[in-house]
This record gives structure tokens, sequence and C-alpha cells, in this order.
């Protein structure tokens, strides 16, 4: 997968917005997705990362996630991380991290 194979797609909710990121979270991609990510508006809110269609976690997606939680203490608001692939548990459980996210299973589809 490279860059042309990465998707971010944004849903809005009440009381939460559903971020669903697809393909690799690398160098590559990690600005892509902190463009999308940055002018959402969560203090009290919820921002849900789904990514189950995640295919590799670089180091550069967990600076992604470290800077989110950062930013979600400031603004009053919550993370979860939604179908978090093995090989990004296991990244966050290497560095010491995943005591620090909410992992939640994958968000379900909208209905049709």
């Amino acid at each position: 997968m490279g860059i042309k194979d990465f998707a971010v797609d944004v849903t809005e909710q009440p009381g939460r917005a559903i971020v669903s990121v697809s393909g690799d979270l690398d160098y590559e991609t990690c600005s892509s997705l902190t463009r999308v990510l940055s002018p959402l508006v969560l203090p009290g809110r919820t921002l849900v990362l789904d990514l189950a269609r995640v295919t590799f976690m670089g180091t550069c997606a967990l600076h992604v996630l470290l800077a989110l939680r950062a930013r979600a203490i400031e603004e009053e608001w919550t993370l979860e991380l939604a179908g978090t692939p093995d090989q990004g548990r296991n990244v966050l459980e290497l560095t010491a991290t995943r005591r620090l996210f909410i992992l939640r299973p994958a968000v379900a589809p909208a209905p049709l």
C-alpha cells in the first residue's frame, strides 16, 4: 500500500465524530490524517478513531496518537481507538503507551 491507497472519512454524529482510516498510517500519510483532524471541534464530545482498516502503523502514527491524546486532555474531549489492528496494538504495548488509550471494537458500519 502507499499514499494512493490511504483514505480518511469523517462522520459527524451527535456527541461524537468518527474518523475512519484505511491504508498505511506512516510517515507519508500521517500529515494527511493530521490535516483532517485539526479542524474538528471536539470539546465535550468523543472522537472515535476507527483503525480497523489500517494495514500498517509506523512510529509516526504513534506520534499522531500521542498528540491527539494531549489535545483531548487540553480541550476536554474523549479519544477512543476503535478496531485497532494487532500490529497497532503491538506498537502500543511495546512502547508502554497502551494504557494511555481507550480501545474499543471496530465501529459497526452505518445502516444503508
